[in-house]
């Protein structure tokens, strides 16, 4: 899956700025800054290593749409955000 496309990366960036999530420290530019350089990461890095992380023969039966959203329960969880 490309990178977000830049109207994709503004659209979230203006979703978290609606909840109580959002940093009330940090400027527009700054948070976007940010999900420009986690969806960056994510295709350069993170998608990748987390694919060869998942055993075999899970890594070849699971589709790309099914380790994302393992991997979005996991995350989830861990900072209780579900």
């Amino acid at each position: 899956m490309p990178v977000l496309t830049s109207l994709e990366r503004a659209a979230i960036t203006a979703a978290i700025q609606r909840t109580s999530d959002c940093p009330g420290s940090i400027t527009k530019p700054d948070l976007r800054a940010v999900f420009d350089a986690l969806d960056d990461w994510w295709e350069t890095t993170g998608a990748a290593a987390g694919n060869t992380a998942i055993p075999q023969p899970q890594r070849g039966t699971l589709t790309s749409k099914q380790k994302a959203a393992i991997f979005m329960l996991l995350l989830n969880k861990k900072y209780e955000v579900i």
